[in-house]
C-alpha cells in the first residue's frame, strides 16, 4: 500500500511540473523511481515513457481549451523531432559524447540566460506558424534538436521550448502548450517499441499513470494561468541544473 501511495506521488509531482512547463515529467520520474526506489533505470526509462504519453494527452487538453496549443506547429514539430532521435541514435556510435555534452552545456547556459532576459508577452494572441520561415525554422530546430536529445538522452522539450520561444517569437505560452501535445507523439512511438519488447514494466505503471493524469490536469490547468517570469524563472533554474549536470562528468574525467 506504501510503494502505491508513493507510486501515485511520483505521477501527481511529475503531471503538476511536466503541465505547468510543458514537459514531459521524465525528468522527474527517472531520478525517482532509481534514486527513491531502486528501480533498475532500464525498467524505470519504458515505465516513464508510457506515462508520459498519458501526461501529453492529460496537459495539453488544459492548454487547448485556452487556445494555446497550435496544432500545426506540433505536428510538424513531432514528426521532425521523431526523425532526429532515429538520427541522432544512429549517430551516438560515432560522435564522442563527451565532447557533445560539454558543447552544449555552454550552449545551455547561454540559451538560459538569453531566456531569462528576454520580454515577451505571454498573453498576446498566438502567431500564424507552419509556414514560410516559421516552418523552415521549426522544421531545422526540432530535427537538430531531435539529435542532440539522443546523443545526450535528455528530454527535446528543455531545448525546444527555449529555442523556439527565442527565435520563433511566439507567445512562451503557446510555446509550452504546443509541446505538450507533441511530444505525445514521440513517447508513444518509443512506448510501442518498448510493449513490443516487452520491455514495461505493468505493475507499476497504473499508480503512477493515475497520478500523472490528475497532476497533469493541474498543472496544464496551473500552466495557462502562469507568468511569464514564473515560468521563466523556472527554466532558467532547470537549463542551469541541466547544464551542470551534462558538463560535471566530462569534467571530472579530464581533472
Amino acid at each position: 500500500m506504501l510503494d502505491l501511495l508513493i507510486y501515485l506521488s511520483c505521477g501527481l509531482s511529475a503531471g503538476i511540473v511536466g503541465g505547468y512547463l510543458g514537459l514531459g515529467g521524465g525528468i522527474i520520474m527517472v531520478p525517482f523511481m532509481t534514486l527513491l526506489m531502486g528501480i533498475d533505470i532500464k525498467t524505470a526509462v519504458p515505465v516513464s515513457m508510457s506515462a508520459i504519453v498519458v501526461n501529453s494527452i492529460s496537459a495539453s487538453n488544459e492548454y487547448m481549451k485556452k487556445n494555446m496549443v497550435d496544432v500545426e506547429l506540433g505536428l510538424i514539430l513531432a514528426v521532425f523531432t521523431v526523425l532526429g532521435y532515429i538520427t541522432g541514435s544512429y549517430l551516438s556510435d560515432i560522435i564522442p559524447g563527451d565532447y557533445i555534452k560539454l558543447l552544449f552545456s555552454v550552449v545551455l547556459l547561454y540559451t538560459a540566460f538569453s531566456f531569462i532576459r528576454k520580454k515577451k508577452n505571454n498573453l498576446e494572441a498566438p502567431q500564424p506558424v507552419g509556414r514560410g520561415t516559421y516552418l523552415f525554422v521549426s522544421v531545422f530546430v526540432t530535427f537538430l534538436t531531435g539529435i542532440i536529445a539522443a546523443l545526450i538522452g535528455i528530454g527535446g522539450g528543455i531545448i525546444i521550448i527555449p529555442v523556439l520561444f527565442l527565435v520563433l517569437n511566439l507567445p512562451l505560452t503557446v510555446v509550452r502548450g504546443t509541446w505538450s501535445f507533441t511530444y505525445g507523439f514521440a513517447a508513444a512511438a518509443s512506448t510501442a517499441v518498448y510493449l513490443i519488447n516487452d520491455r514495461i514494466d505493468l505493475a507499476l505503471v497504473p499508480p503512477i499513470i493515475v497520478g500523472i493524469i490528475i497532476g497533469g490536469k493541474i498543472g496544464g490547468w496551473l500552466g495557462t494561468m502562469a507568468k511569464p517570469r514564473a515560468v521563466k524563472i523556472a527554466f532558467f533554474i532547470l537549463l542551469i541544473y541541466t547544464a551542470f549536470k551534462l558538463a560535471y562528468g566530462p569534467l571530472t574525467g579530464m581533472l
